[in-house]
């Protein structure tokens, strides 16, 4: 049997105590919210007669502000009130936000990593069986001593340079923060010598990666 819901709404979201209309609450259809209060959903209520929502009570005014007037949260908070509207399926609010710099920024990113699967992994197979794919690079100059570096990255299967990898980590660095340059010092110095009695044609391979210097500044 339908559920048949008062006309004012007292809600308890997350312990946060709220009071909006029917009206407000089903005005974007194919929503959470229109769901619950359709009529045909059994929805809980707490001890005091309020209809219950399991969601951050703090954030939920901007929900209804959506509802009622099409606001949007301001940008600086604009990715935790995502959050929500991707969870009560507000649809509308959610391509709203996505135009906002912040959201393109990172849809644009991860459209890039998505070019390189193998952002992570070491998965070249060598060309001589004695190359060590698991060997740590190395740089070596003439000017300075062997220096190892501290990570190693990739390869991976996409055309994207490793400059390009190098710029999308320090965008996202610097998005968390941090005040950084980044340089390219060389390319990593570790080589394999074919046995004697190898029969291809090559004699040496040497590792095809390149060595880049990520520099932190605390207080600049």
């Amino acid at each position: 049997m339908e559920k048949k819901f008062p006309p004012v709404i007292e809600l308890n979201v997350g312990g946060k105590h709220y009071t909006t209309t029917l009206l407000t609450l089903v005005k974007c259809k194919d929503t959470m919210l229109a769901a619950m209060f359709s009529g045909n959903y059994d929805v809980k209520m707490d001890q005091h007669g309020r209809y219950f929502i399991d969601a951050d009570g703090e954030n939920f005014h901007y929900i209804l502000n959506y509802l009622r007037y099409g606001e949007l949260p301001p940008q600086e908070i604009s990715p935790k009130i995502y959050r929500e509207a991707v969870y009560f399926g507000l649809q509308g609010m959610v391509e709203e936000l996505e135009k906002h710099p912040i959201f393109l920024a990172k849809i644009h990113r991860e459209s890039f990593r998505a070019q390189f699967p193998g952002y992570t992994k070491l998965d070249k197979k060598p060309k001589l069986e004695t190359f060590d794919k698991n060997h740590w690079c190395t740089l070596k100059s003439k000017n300075k001593k062997k220096a190892k570096t501290d990570f190693i990255l990739g390869p991976w299967t996409s055309k994207s340079t490793e400059k390009e990898v190098m710029d999308c980590i320090a965008f996202d660095l610097r998005e968390r923060g941090f005040s950084l340059t980044q340089e390219g010092v060389g390319q990593c110095s570790y080589k394999c010598d074919s046995p004697p009695d190898y029969p291809g044609e090559a004699t040496v391979e040497n590792c095809p990666r390149s060595v880049f210097k990520l520099t932190f500044y605390w207080w600049k």
